[in-house]
């Protein structure tokens, strides 16, 4: 915000003065419910906050700079009402929200630096907390509200390309640590290609979202026994239900995802391999599962060499619409090929004595499962990819490592007779 209207103008939509205000207002709700602070004496005047500030910390302002930032600090509504209902001010939720959003802007503000702050209660969504900050930096030895300097050193400190992704990584990390470990931060705008919206314009449309309620559908059973189904429609069928279950399992826990179980467990290999001789019977039957994964989404437009390409995912828009869906369903197959790839290095490393000697899974297929791994866990926010390997960190020596510039033809034949498999 960068003039006096500004400021005044938000003051008139925090009271409910203006029109906006009063339209986003449930019909059974007092006008200006919720938890609110300033620094003024009215905790809704951001003009009487700013003003008071200044006074405090003595400090001036740039000619044409911003005055101070309003932050839109978001968690998933579910959030808080794990706690109880959505509009109670004494849902323990609701507090620690508030409380840790002007903690939260004070850390990478600066102590004081937050003049204001708003939950509204009174309205259909809720989460949502607007803090007012206005960071004073020193400036030739005197005091200066400097809005862009806290921000360069937010991006810095967190290593983003730039401003708003800065604001967003932090607020998501700060709220993993203080307030819920499972917080997951936002997907990137660079994703889903959203445009930024302004608070008033954003909690428009998500008003909007909430009243299109649409006709409960019919359940799966009932769909599937009104349809008639050919055997290639069932085959399909069952394909497209595997990769949504995956989904579910992933977007209930990314961190701790497995690729579905095989015929055999890591412990069963090692029990077999002196039993079958066949090293690809034992390959196949511990990554059964990760493969019928990996296989069943090339049906879906998002085969492994379509799912490497930048946008990938977007090939099984036609199957699964939601961006999210998409997004895990990426992970989920990237980490099940990852899978594939440890497995074969798994089987065929306990029949070579040598370790020296060992594969190492980047060689194998598919290949750049790793990086695909990593690039999803960064699309779905999560802060370190932490998917399940079957073998423990390999040691790769030079000889390995020369292996990885080898021709494809040089490559296969490391891979078999070489080592008598």
């Amino acid at each position: 915000m960068t003039t006096i209207a500004q400021l005044r103008g938000a003051s008139l939509h925090a009271q409910r003065h203006d029109e906006t205000g009063k339209a986003r207002v449930r019909e059974d709700a007092e006008p200006g419910f919720g938890l609110a602070w300033s620094k003024a004496e009215d905790d809704r005047d951001y003009l009487a906050a700013f003003k008071a500030h200044k006074a405090e910390l003595g400090a001036g302002e740039r000619k044409g700079s911003p005055l101070c930032l309003q932050a839109i600090c978001v968690l998933s509504p579910e959030w808080v009402q794990k706690a109880g209902n959505l509009h109670d001010p004494e849902n323990p939720h609701n507090r620690q929200l508030f409380d840790q959003a002007k903690a939260w802007a004070e850390s990478w503000g600066g102590k004081g630096s937050v003049i204001a702050t708003r939950l509204d209660l009174d309205e259909k969504g809720g989460a949502v907390v607007d803090v007012m900050v206005s960071p004073v930096r020193e400036s030739r030895g005197k005091p200066v509200i400097s809005t862009n300097k806290a921000l360069q050193e937010l991006k810095q400190d967190t290593g983003e390309r730039n401003e708003y992704s800065a604001l967003q990584t932090s607020w998501a990390d700060w709220c993993r640590e203080h307030l819920d470990a499972e917080i997951v931060r936002g997907t990137r705008k660079e994703i889903t290609q959203r445009q930024h919206l302004s608070p008033e314009t954003y909690g428009a449309v998500m008003d909007k979202a909430r009243s299109d309620l649409r006709r409960p559908v019919e359940s799966v059973r009932e769909a599937l026994q009104g349809s008639e189904l050919s055997w290639n429609d069932t085959d399909l069928l069952r394909d497209y239900l595997l990769l949504r279950g995956e989904i579910s399992r992933h977007r209930d826990d990314p961190r701790g995802y497995t690729p579905p179980e095989g015929d055999l467990d890591r412990e069963g290999v090692e029990i077999y391999t002196d039993l079958e001789s066949n090293t690809w019977k034992l390959i196949t039957a511990f990554r059964k599962g990760a493969e019928s994964v990996v296989t069943a989404a090339y049906r879906f437009g998002m085969g492994w060499d379509r799912l490497k390409e930048q946008d990938g995912h977007e090939a099984g828009r036609a199957w699964f619409p939601a961006l999210a869906d998409r997004l895990h369903l990426g992970a989920v197959i990237a980490k099940c090929g990852d899978f594939c790839a440890e497995a074969e290095a798994f089987v065929k490393n306990l029949r070579i004595e040598n370790p020296e000697s060992h594969l190492s899974s980047r060689i194998l297929w598919p290949l750049g499962s790793q990086e695909l791994v990593e690039r999803y866990d960064r699309h779905l926010g999560l802060s370190a990819p932490q998917h399940i390997r079957p073998v423990h960190q390999e040691r790769i020596p030079e000889v390995q490592k020369a292996r990885d510039v080898e021709s494809p033809q040089q490559r296969s034949r490391h891979r078999g007779d070489d080592y008598g498999l």
